[in-house]
């Protein structure tokens, strides 16, 4: 009898190690946008270096569109809390993000319906400390963070998602300078996706 026991364990095991382990997190409460696209504006309003000029806008307006939900354009208006569409703020922190922080998305504005929970906005302020780049500028990178897959892990954010811990997903908490892999999201990233959409 142990024998059989112990087969049937390890067929459990065999078979839980077959399936593909995922570490994303969703925001809590749980929250999902009611109806997609995903409406994303990009502020046109650069820092020295995200602008118009060096392409860096429209960069980060078709690196958004990875998570196949975000429909982008670009505008001179300024966020306003609590009040869609989500807008990028790539010129102005807001005071959100100091020191270390590229990023900031405030995912506070939702409401519950039932026991379902929608997102009403949720702004991305950029911290102009930083020097970035783009995949339109032709000067290369050094010492620069990739805008466009900062800006795809924060309409990560955006969309519902939390960090995830697997090193190299558009959703981990942290990149190096000149690390262009958050542009692409891993299976992890889209696992978290589909469990909300």
């Amino acid at each position: 009898m142990k024998k059989n026991i112990a087969f049937a364990f390890a067929l459990v095991l065999l078979a839980a190690a077959a399936a593909p382990a995922y570490a994303y997190t969703l925001l809590s409460p749980t929250r999902r946008w009611k109806n997609t696209p995903i409406s994303v504006v990009v502020n046109r309003t650069g820092n020295d270096s995200i602008t118009d000029s060096d392409k860096g806008v429209t960069a980060v307006a078709g690196a958004i569109k990875a998570w196949g939900i975000i429909s982008s354009s670009t505008s001179n208006a300024p966020a306003v809390r609590g009040q869609a569409p989500v807008t990028i703020s790539l010129h102005d922190n807001g005071h959100l993000c100091n020191g270390s922080c590229l990023a900031a998305t405030l995912t506070g504005y939702y409401h519950q319906e039932g026991s379902a929970y929608y997102i009403d906005d949720a702004d991305i302020y950029t911290n102009t400390r930083f020097d970035f780049t783009s995949s339109r500028e032709g000067d290369g990178c050094s010492g620069e963070y990739d805008i466009d897959g900062i800006m795809t892990h924060e309409v990560g954010h955006v969309i519902g998602l939390g960090h995830s811990s697997v090193t190299g997903a558009t959703m981990y908490p942290s990149v190096g300078a000149c690390d262009f892999g958050p542009r692409t999201l891993s299976s992890d990233d889209t696992a978290g996706k589909n469990a909300l959409y």
